[in-house]
């Protein structure tokens, strides 16, 4: 199969190019500055693909100015309608559309476990997601379209892990707010295992939630990172602190999403990473 991939050269992106071709794959990355085998993103030029895989999307971290607010929307909603618009327009288009999209569509929800057909819940991000899987299914009158919510990815080399092992080694880690928060996270080898499913899978479609069935309390999570870099967590970051970031931006780190891969496990996804303590052992 060609897979087109947006955000080849991203973290995801990456990772999900190895994946794919040790499978057997071709995967032709979309980038502003394209190498050999790559084409301009600018271009959109989608001629000749099985599939497009969808990662590009402004990081949500770094203060919420209206400006980097209005980045995270542009990126993922205004791309992913050109995207769209792209692939309509072949004579032949890309047969499958796979997306990245967050947990952050939820919202904050206290203790309620989420699957995939929970409803959408308060916030900017939520909103966000909410136009940005709608921009997904609008292509899907031509391809069959895998939304995947991912909820923090854990990998060595970036995602939620690299700035979490600086400040727990400094030994300043600590409890965000009360601690009482679910974290629904997701190991970035199930992450891309997970993408690339969705694409060979023909059975597979509509929302899959990209997390581990062990969704963890903040303050246990923080618990288990402070004992893997042998430091204590006596710094707690209180709520009152983290509200006062600009834009709403303390969502990020005081929701409460207790999301679970129900989609993934029906339709016979196996996590090589299901509890944190795994996950963990990988990365350290």
């Amino acid at each position: 199969m060609i897979i087109g991939l947006t955000g080849a050269s991203g973290f995801l992106g990456q990772h999900f190019t190895k994946l794919a071709v040790a499978a057997g794959h071709t995967v032709v990355g979309f980038s502003r500055h394209p190498r050999e085998g790559q084409r301009d993103v600018a271009k959109l030029d989608f001629s000749g693909l099985d599939a497009v895989v969808h990662l590009v999307g402004e990081s949500v971290l770094g203060l919420w100015t209206a400006a980097k607010k209005q980045r995270i929307r542009e990126s993922r909603i205004d791309l992913t309608q050109r995207i769209v618009t792209a692939m309509r327009a072949l004579p032949d288009p890309p047969k499958i559309l796979v997306s990245a999209s967050g947990i952050s569509f939820y919202g904050d929800r206290g203790d309620e476990v989420l699957d995939e057909t929970s409803p959408q819940g308060a916030g900017f991000l939520g909103e966000v997601v909410r136009d940005w899987e709608a921009a997904v299914k609008e292509a899907g009158d031509f391809a069959r379209t895998v939304v995947v919510r991912l909820g923090m990815v854990l990998g060595k080399d970036a995602g939620g892990w690299p700035l979490q092992r600086k400040v727990f080694r400094l030994g300043l880690g600590g409890r965000l707010g009360s601690g009482q928060q679910w974290v629904a996270w997701i190991q970035v080898e199930d992450a891309v295992r997970l993408l690339l499913f969705a694409v060979e899978q023909a059975q597979v479609s509509g929302i899959i939630n990209g997390v581990a069935p062990g969704a963890l309390r903040n303050q246990a999570l923080t618990t288990a990172l402070a004992k893997a870099v042998h430091r204590p967590a006596i710094f707690p970051t209180p709520a009152f602190a983290l509200k006062l970031l600009p834009g709403g931006m303390g969502s990020i780190f005081l929701d409460s999403v207790r999301a679970e891969p129900r989609a993934a496990l029906a339709a016979g996804f196996e996590f090589r990473y299901p509890t944190f303590a795994e996950a963990l052992k990988a990365l350290v």
